[in-house]
């Protein structure tokens, strides 16, 4: 349970605060369609976070270890990889189910590869973080 909450909460963090700032400055959403798609997250958050937690962990295991036993640039590889091919099905799906244009899909699909490419290792960092607030490891 301890890890099912430590890595839907840093889901839930990470997400709102980036994608609010994505799909409002970069994508040129309005703050309620913002809005709307960050409270539409959270479901999806609450049934995806555990699963990533456990999918960066295999991808870790499958590529040299775990996060805390590989040097920091395997860590960033591996970081990214799994944030992208985890991240960017579901945030698009997100998009169109509220409303956002082709368009507008397209520049926060674009923006969003930018940044899930930029912040896999941040996330991953974040992630450890709150699994050791939550007393529990990567594995």
């Amino acid at each position: 349970m301890k890890r099912y909450l430590a890595d839907t909460l840093a889901m839930i963090v990470f997400s709102t605060v980036c994608g609010a700032f994505i799909e409002i400055v970069i994508a040129g959403l309005s703050i309620d369609q913002s809005m709307r798609i960050r409270i539409a997250a959270i479901p999806i958050i609450l049934f995806a976070g555990r699963p990533y937690g456990l999918y960066r962990d295999w991808i870790f295991k499958l590529l040299g270890g775990n996060g805390n036993q590989v040097g920091e640039l395997k860590s960033t590889v591996i970081d990214t990889f799994a944030n992208f091919s985890f991240q960017i099905t579901l945030y698009l799906i997100l998009l169109f189910i509220n409303g956002a244009t082709i368009e507008q899909a397209l520049k926060a699909g674009g923006s969003i590869v930018v940044f899930l490419i930029i912040s896999g290792r941040p996330y991953g960092i974040f992630l450890n973080g709150c699994r050791k607030l939550f007393g529990v490891n990567s594995n």
